[in-house]
């Protein structure tokens, strides 16, 4: 079954030259910053910036290494200090960064966890924030998900509501590689909350199932079925929910589908979840 083969997080995992190119903007955006002021950039955030390049070549996967303090107060005086247009080379490093468990930890269990700031200035429909800033702001979100830290502190009581909402308006944005980055946030979401009723469950299935209609992205709209599935599987109340919200899921409306397209696959599979026809 197409539904219950998915049950790990979408991530994006590709480290392409190892944030190289990203980390060379950030000294460049950091050299202008200070000599905008009339002042030399500190020896230490120099510093900062190459012990950061030379921790993001190593794996993921290797030996767990606690990364540099004066790295962590580089990226908190960015996300602080510097306009939300300039911060796209920032952002490609976060998304690095939370694949490594340490940073990914320290993260989940600091005050300065980025996640919030991001979500909030980031994730809006306002053409204010520029559609690259937007994408490379939900790549890195995405990543949040690489390790249970970073799940339990985005899903937690209080922060996982403000998460669902932004991604919930990402899906009305005209531009589909937004809607489907946003989608797929809300399918890692899915795979987290929990089997009974929550106020989180009623408002993921609700705008999933009023924005699911209108989609005409297949992988975004494939995201958004794997999410209700999630939702729906062993869940009697959200299935209830969607009964009554009268969910569509016409596949003949979704023009050349045929039946190696996984959105077929995975409506039929949920159709009988929630018992309808």
């Amino acid at each position: 079954p197409t539904l219950s083969q998915f049950n790990r997080p979408f991530l994006l995992t590709q480290r392409g030259d190892e944030g190289k190119t990203a980390i060379g903007q950030l000294k460049s955006l950091q050299a202008a910053t200070f000599r905008d002021k009339g002042t030399q950039c500190p020896p230490e955030e120099v510093a900062a910036l190459d012990q950061l390049e030379a921790y993001l070549a190593k794996d993921p996967a290797g030996p767990a290494e606690s990364l540099p303090r004066p790295c962590y107060r580089f990226m908190a005086r960015v996300l602080a200090e510097w306009p939300v247009k300039s911060w796209g080379p920032a952002l490609d490093v976060f998304r690095l960064m939370l694949l490594y468990q340490p940073i990914n930890r320290h993260y989940a269990n600091s005050a300065g966890n980025p996640l919030p700031i991001i979500v909030k200035r980031c994730l809006s429909a306002s053409d204010a924030v520029p559609r690259p800033v937007k994408i490379r702001a939900l790549f890195a979100i995405t990543n949040v998900f690489a390790h249970p830290e970073g799940t339990a502190a985005a899903t937690r009581a209080g922060a996982v509501g403000e998460l669902i909402e932004a991604n919930l308006e990402m899906l009305g944005a005209s531009d589909a590689a937004v809607r489907m980055s946003a989608a797929a946030i809300l399918y890692n979401v899915a795979l987290q909350l929990p089997k009974q009723a929550s106020m989180e469950v009623v408002q993921m299935a609700s705008g999933l199932g009023h924005l699911l209609a209108a989609e005409k992205d297949k992988d975004t709209a494939f995201r958004m079925l794997l999410a209700l599935g999630k939702l729906a599987y062993c869940n009697t109340e959200a299935v209830q929910l969607l009964q009554s919200l009268g969910l569509r899921l016409n596949v003949e409306e979704w023009g050349g589908s045929g039946s190696e397209d996984g959105r077929v696959k995975a409506a039929a599979e949920l159709k009988l979840l929630i018992g309808t026809e």
